[in-house]
């Protein structure tokens, strides 16, 4: 019975691998940014999540550093600096405040509401802005909202304000 059960997750998470394959090749024909020719998506283990939705397994980790000047004199008010952040799952919603769809929390007046998304994979980090007000950059060029970038290990990717908001990728050491 647990042999014929592991089949039919493998077999499950095999059908979802090749569908979410095609539909990040058909939706996620981005632009790559740096010395890469293209962007690349790695298929990976799926497993199942309580509310039904597939939830990848990786093995590298991934971090977002803040390697900006952590200065605040431009904002007129007082904010709490950000700090690093351990991309965890698949799929992050970058945003000013924590909710249901923004799960990493940046806390900074210029960054939006619901600013960027970014797809974990164990080969590459996808940026993707969601229209928001000041941009988000990828080394200095700002992407155009809605195509998804590739973010290299050592990039800097900045989240509407270069003070607060700018960060270096890392993998982490497993």
């Amino acid at each position: 019975q647990l042999r014929a059960r592991l089949r039919t997750y493998t077999m499950l998470a095999m059908c979802s691998i090749a569908s979410t394959r095609l539909s990040a090749k058909a939706r996620l024909r981005g632009v790559s940014i740096g010395n890469s020719s293209a962007a690349r998506r790695s298929p990976s283990a799926v497993v199942r999540q309580p509310r039904g939705e597939s939830l990848r397994v990786f093995a590298a980790r991934w971090l977002l550093k803040n390697c900006g000047p952590k200065t605040i004199e431009h904002l007129g008010e007082d904010v709490e600096i950000p700090g690093d952040f351990e991309l965890k799952g698949p799929r992050v919603v970058v945003g000013r405040q924590a909710s249901e769809s923004v799960s990493l929390e940046i806390a900074v007046p210029t960054v939006s509401g619901a600013h960027a998304m970014l797809e974990v994979s164990d080969d590459a980090v996808m940026v993707t802005d969601l229209s928001s007000t000041n941009g988000t950059f990828i080394e200095g060029e700002e992407l155009q909202a809605g195509i998804a970038y590739e973010l290299k290990e050592g990039s800097e990717v900045i989240f509407g304000d270069e003070f607060l908001a700018c960060f270096e990728l890392l993998r982490l050491k497993n």
